[in-house]
């Protein structure tokens, strides 16, 4: 029965891709504001208005549901995925997502820390859902630092990839104390606690747990780089052993 069933949502999830890359095909138009892949794939509109069926943040439409091929939010689709050439959250990517506003390009949407003007794709979103008239207000010349810039305690990777909020509350979906979520749950890519995984292996390079590492995770408080998560006790400046890492979230009060 559990393999029946397994084969239905299967078979619902692939109609479900058909019929959004059906509805995917849309002609922009050149003075609105979307998102827009690099291979010419159009990713959604920028609107306040979320229930509009072209908007990136309506989670039923082409551009809005994780099962859509043409969502950012689909993480294996090209456009989502980590390893996705055209991919917002491939921090090695050299043709992400581009931001256009009234027709105008205005910066990529990118983990990859070295492309410019860029928006990082957690800020973007999160001031997509609270603040989406924000977005619309922005131009080539405006700040982006200080538009899209996490003013909260988190870590990073030293590849751009963000690995979790530096908060108290366990319950917090972000939090790094947070068994269940992404960013502390054994079993997550994107989690310090993955024996396994890129950033919690203590043979990776941007893993707190390998005493030879140069490049583990940053830390930063209040949007302020204060130091690194790290077993290297020869690597200059601030640190923190990471095995003492919630005993240092109780101390700081990062609620």
């Amino acid at each position: 029965m559990a393999d029946k069933g397994d084969k239905t949502k299967k078979l619902l999830e692939h109609l479900l891709g058909e019929l959004y890359e059906e509805q995917s095909n849309v002609q922009e138009n050149r003075r609105e504001s979307f998102l827009k892949a690099q291979d010419g794939q159009y990713l959604g509109k920028i609107t306040t208005n979320r229930y509009d069926n072209d908007s990136i943040l309506n989670k039923y439409g082409p551009f809005g549901s994780r099962y859509s091929n043409t969502s950012i939010f689909n993480k294996y689709s090209p456009y989502g995925s980590r390893y996705g050439s055209y991919s917002i959250n491939n921090p090695h990517s050299t043709q992400p997502p581009q931001l256009v506003i009234n027709g105008d390009i205005i910066a990529y949407i990118t983990k990859n820390r070295h492309l410019n003007p860029k928006i990082d794709p957690d800020n973007f979103i999160s001031k997509l859902t609270t603040d989406p008239s924000g977005i619309l207000r922005l131009r080539s010349n405006s700040n982006f630092e200080s538009e899209f810039n996490r003013q909260d305690s988190y870590l990073e990777a030293d590849d751009g990839t963000f690995l979790g909020k530096l908060t108290s509350n366990e319950y917090d979906s972000e939090s790094v104390l947070n068994k269940y979520g992404n960013f502390g749950s054994q079993y997550s890519t994107t989690s310090i606690f993955n024996e396994y995984g890129t950033y919690g292996g203590t043979y990776s390079s941007q893993s707190p747990f390998n005493e030879y590492s140069t490049t583990p995770p940053k830390i930063y408080i209040n949007g302020e780089f204060w130091g690194y998560l790290t077993v290297n006790e020869y690597l200059s400046g601030n640190k923190l052993n990471p095995k003492e890492l919630k005993n240092w979230i109780s101390q700081k009060i990062l609620s």
